[in-house]
Parts: structure tokens; sequence; C-alpha cells
């Protein structure tokens, strides 16, 4: 990949998978449309051609919705849960998941007939539903294994950091230095120019000069970890190098946030807030 596509690529995370999922959802609308059309003419039967339309539509429109949903749940299922269990927690997605697709694609096609002056019959209920359950198993698993794939993409462009020592990984403090890997390259990072810290699934997000760097580990232990003399946590899902801040602001709602010199905001909870402001009040 160009390295004006790759980075194009990290700074708009949500505009990609936008654009692929509409390419997709086209795509899959007028191949599905047509070829139920033409196996109507086919078997010498007619129909108007706007009804496998609407089947296609209504289906696909209920998958997309579905998507960021089943995104959290896969990154939640993987921070938190063993193999077993994130299966068993998939399994209960599929099922929630088909449950959703069918009654929203039904409720959808019902109404564009009924604007369309005409009836929508979904059939027999509990055939049709394994029917399409069937065919959601399919979709939700495709989905899963979308959704890992694109984050390991993600994480091999961006380079994951690690210690540089295996053996490193017991220390109680971090070392001043990481090793980063990226694309098959390997490079060090400093410990101290990590800007912030961000909870990421089963990883954690290190901020460095403009980049971000996944790491595979969880905030309570980083937050040991990382020097406290210069790091503090400040969120359930956010430390702060203490150099790095420019100020602390208040927001409209009450709460704070942290203004950090590469302007960037991170909130800072009521739960650490205190603890902050102290260690923030006695940097020099």
């Amino acid at each position: 990949m160009p390295e004006r596509l790759k980075q194009h690529f990290l700074e708009h995370q949500i505009l990609w998978p936008c654009v692929f999922l509409l390419i997709w959802a086209l795509l899959n609308i007028a191949l599905l449309t047509t070829t139920v059309i033409m196996e109507y003419q086919r078997e010498g039967r007619s129909i108007d051609y706007w009804q496998p339309l609407c089947w296609e539509v209504t289906s696909i429109v209920m998958i997309l919705l579905c998507i960021w949903p089943i995104a959290y749940i896969n990154r939640l299922l993987q921070s938190r849960f063993s193999l077993p269990a994130q299966l068993l927690g998939h399994a209960f997605g599929l099922i929630l998941f088909s449950i959703i697709h069918v009654s929203g694609m039904v409720a959808l096609r019902k109404l564009w007939y009924w604007l369309a002056g005409s009836h929508y019959n979904f059939g027999d209920f509990w055939y049709e539903f394994v029917y399409e359950f069937r065919k959601d198993a399919m979709s939700y698993i495709t989905i899963v294994v979308v959704i890992s794939g694109y984050q390991f993409m993600v994480r091999r462009l961006r380079g994951e950091a690690s210690y540089i020592d295996k053996g490193e990984e017991s220390n109680e403090q971090l070392a001043d230095r990481l090793l980063v890997k990226k694309l098959g390259k390997e490079f060090l990072i400093t410990t101290a120019d990590v800007e912030w810290v961000e909870a990421s699934g089963n990883y954690v997000n290190l901020h460095v000069g403009g980049r971000v760097y996944p790491m595979r580990s969880t905030m309570a232990k980083l937050a040991k970890q990382l020097p406290a003399q210069n790091f503090r946590r400040v969120h359930r899902s956010a430390i702060v190098n203490l150099n790095q801040v420019k100020h602390i602001e208040p927001t409209e709602f009450g709460d704070y946030v942290i203004a950090l010199t590469n302007d960037q905001q991170v909130p800072l909870s009521r739960r650490y807030r205190d603890a902050f402001k102290s260690a923030f009040a006695d940097k020099p």
C-alpha cells in the first residue's frame, strides 16, 4: 500500500469502512435482485421488479444497522472473556441478530408493500425464520471474521508495540523503550514520549507523536508499570503523561477534560480527578 494511501486510511478509519460497506451493499442488492428476476423469467413467471428490489434492500438495510452492534459485542467479548466464553457470547449474539434482522426486514417489507398498495405475506413464520436463520448464521460469522481481519490489518499498519525482551513483561515498571513491529520492520520508541494511553478491547493504544501503537496489555496492568511520577490514570479507559498536559478545562456537563500539548482532549473522570489534580499541581 502506498504511503499516502496508508496514511489516509489510518486517518479516516470511519470513512473507509463506510465506503466499502456502501459499495458492498449496492453490489449485493443489484446482484441478488437481478438473480431473482432472472429466475422468475427462466421459470416463465412474471414479477414486478420492485418486489425483489424490496426484499433485498430491506434485508441489506437491517444487516448494515446490525454491523456496529456486532463490532461492539465482538470487541467487548475479546477484551473481557476467554475463548469459550466468547463463542458462547457470539452464539447468543447470533440469535439476537437473526431476530432483529428478520423482524426488522419483515416490518420494512410490509411498509413498502403498503405504500405500493399491496400486501406482503411472510409465509409460515417458523419455517421462514429457520430458513432466514441459516443465512443469518453465515452473515454473522462473515461479519465477525471481517471485523477481526480489519482490526488486525489496522494494527499491522499502525505498528504493534511490545516489550523488547519477553522477560520484561513481569517487571513492576515498564522499560524505558518499547519495540514496535510494523509491516515486517522493527524500531524503538521511548516510553517517556508516550503522550497518553487509551483502552481498546484487549489492547491499549499508545499515542506517540501523532501515531497510535496498539500494545497487548490492560489498563490496570499498564497503570502499575508506567512511572507514577510522569503517568497518571485519569479515566477507566485513559492514562496521560503529566509532561504532556497543557491545562484542565470544565465541560458544560460538570465534568472535566484534559487538554494535551498536541491539542488532543482526554476525559477526566470524577474517580481519578483529585489524585490527578494533586499530581499535576506537584509537577514543576
